[in-house]
């Protein structure tokens, strides 16, 4: 034990001292494949944009120097006054002779004034003799309208209001939007949570085993969030480009569910509306049962994101078509980054998924990490940004929200800390989600909730154990070539993971696909822990080099998806890339 205690301390001193050495060296990644992506479908580049991303031309569409242009505003035309969440409206207009590069078509509350043509949702720059667009509609529960400008001064000057369309609006401002499954505590319970924008009624579901028999009815509760209840920066901040008014999100929590079960439900109320009717099938209780689960991190927005719209596609077919348990999505969920709208859109993405089967989420930076306002982290982190060691590139990367739109929308088990860490089991599995942006040394809440939840496991009852966090314990890619929180994961939860015979430990954040060797201590071993990097949902992919290390059986840099199958004694997972849907790595665990 002493020659151990040595060797630990040894390498710890390490470990510190390469820290003192190249701390300098440390660049915090936390712009890393980030963009300016809009709500409603168009995709922007950050620092990669003409004006109107930097409204960098003078404010408005009127000026002393170049005056406004003395034209009559024309109408934009539309297929639609009145939308359901997902449509697409087709706007169509006259071009103009003297366009320019940068005219552009945005989407815009009703009530912002003309003359702030940068105060949009969102926009898509007009194609000289461009004369139609189609957009993808989201709820945002308020009347909007699109407009069209342009530059003034043969283009140099401000922007001039061209053309307005009629009001656009929701056919129903309450229509129940966003559903979304998640486990509760036991295995006969189902949390089902959707939006509107009233609390008035007290959200419904109604459910039965046919879809015209919905004979049980069970009541839930309502929550919101506001721009103050969020840490920092942009999330504090009201705008269209910032935080927007959230609605209300209602969770019902279905109860005395059987085992194995179909189910068919809606949600909403007789007084605003009701839901379609969707089905879910209740996990299995059963150990001899097999389960079959999705798995990815790191999605973003889709259509926006290529890879997001592709992996959003070929999941809902797997999930329409198949007999899938549930969803793991570990951390980097959104990319909202304290622009409320993004969230709207991602929840209504999310939906044809996260309707049927459980979305079960992780955290990641892009939800979490923020430097001040820490009286506000639902975590319960001490100090003003949580943790944040030297030897960590922890930033500013949630734009400040610090997880409260998570925790507000999304749902968990109640056996560890909120959506921060937690378990459950899904039939023969143990699965376990930490979090790499909270402390996760030896003397955390963290690593001993880690520590007793491993040690209660029931490996008669379930066999396999699934660990799962956001920031990656095992990676090749050279990009990072001092990441400490890596090494530090190493040392700290690896030999927990090892004593308690983890089978696979999932993880993201980078944006690629990695497998290694059941491994221990950088070598492979017959008994070790098999690590997949999953980050390869659709945020911008990664194109670096790898090290070549002799633990690393596969890895690549395309969009894709990964799927686990398991019963009691075998344990099959594959990963599939999106352009051809084609099998290209797998692995079996055997007991």
């Amino acid at each position: 034990m002493m020659v151990a205690a040595c060797d630990n301390m040894f390498r710890y001193q390490v470990v510190y001292v390469l820290i003192l050495i190249s701390s300098f060296i440390i660049v915090g990644q936390a712009e890393k494949h980030l963009n300016a992506n809009g709500p409603f479908g168009k995709r922007h580049k950050f620092n990669n944009e003409p004006s109107p991303y930097a409204c960098d031309r003078g404010a408005g569409v009127s000026s002393s120097i170049f005056p406004r242009r003395n034209k009559v505003v024309q109408t934009i035309q539309v297929s639609k006054t009145a939308y359901m969440s997902s449509e697409q409206i087709q706007i169509t207009w006259t071009p103009i002779l003297a366009s320019c590069k940068d005219d552009f078509i945005g989407i815009y509350y009703i009530e912002i004034p003309l003359t702030t043509a940068c105060d949009y949702f969102d926009f898509e720059f007009v194609q000289n003799k461009q004369s139609s667009m189609s957009w993808q509609m989201i709820n945002l529960r308020r009347p909007l309208e699109f407009r069209y400008y342009s530059r003034d001064n043969t283009c140099s000057g401000n922007y001039s209001l061209i053309a307005k369309s009629p009001t656009i609006q929701p056919l129903n401002y309450n229509e129940p939007t966003q559903i979304h499954l998640a486990y509760g505590d036991r295995i006969d319970q189902m949390f089902v949570s959707y939006l509107t924008n009233s609390s008035q009624y007290i959200p419904q579901c109604q459910y039965g085993l046919t879809s015209s028999s919905l004979n049980f009815r069970q009541s839930g509760t309502t929550t919101t969030y506001t721009a103050s209840d969020m840490c920092e920066g942009k999330a504090n901040t009201w705008g269209p480009q910032a935080f927007i008014d959230t609605g209300y999100m209602h969770t019902i929590l279905l109860e005395d569910l059987r085992s194995s079960t179909t189910y068919f439900y809606r949600i909403g109320t007789d007084e605003h509306g009701w839901s379609s009717i969707y089905s879910f099938t209740n996990r299995p209780a059963d150990k001899n049962e097999a389960v079959n689960l999705i798995t990815y991190g790191d999605m973003g927005l889709s259509p926006v994101e290529p890879g997001a719209k592709s992996t959003i596609d070929r999941v809902t077919t797997r999930v329409t078509s198949m007999n899938i348990t549930c969803l793991l999505h570990i951390g980097d969920i959104s990319y909202a980054r304290g622009v409320g709208a993004l969230w709207d859109a991602f929840m209504t993405q999310i939906q044809p998924i996260s309707a049927r089967i459980p979305y079960m989420v992780g955290i990641g930076n892009h939800e979490y990490d923020h430097v001040m306002g820490g009286d506000k982290d639902p975590s319960g982190a001490p100090g003003p940004g949580g943790f944040r060691p030297d030897w960590g590139n922890y930033g500013y990367d949630s734009g400040g929200e610090c997880a409260v739109p998570m925790v507000r929308r999304f749902h968990s088990p109640s056996n560890g800390n909120s959506l921060f860490w937690y378990s459950f089991d899904v039939g023969p599995i143990h699965i376990i989600y930490y979090s790499t942006e909270h402390d996760f040394r030896y003397t955390s809440s963290q690593y001993k909730w880690l520590e007793q939840d491993l040690r209660s496991v029931n490996r008669s009852r379930t066999p396999w154990i699934i660990v799962g966090s956001h920031r990656p314990m095992y990676a090749s890619e050279t990009d990072e070539p001092y990441d400490f929180i890596k090494i530090m994961l190493q040392f700290y939860l690896e030999p927990l993971f090892y004593r308690y015979h983890v089978d696979v430990n999932l993880f993201a954040h980078k944006h690629s696909y990695e497998r290694t060797c059941p491994m221990y201590k950088q070598k492979c071993v017959s008994d070790g822990i098999t690590h997949v990097l999953i980050g390869m949902a659709g945020q911008d992919i990664d194109s670096g080099e790898y090290s070549g290390a002799e633990w690393s059986i596969y890895h690549d840099q395309e969009y894709g998806y990964s799927q686990l199958w398991a019963n009691r004694t075998y344990l099959h997972f594959t990963y599939y890339h999106n352009d051809n849907d084609a099998l290209v790595d797998q692995f079996v665990l055997q007991k």
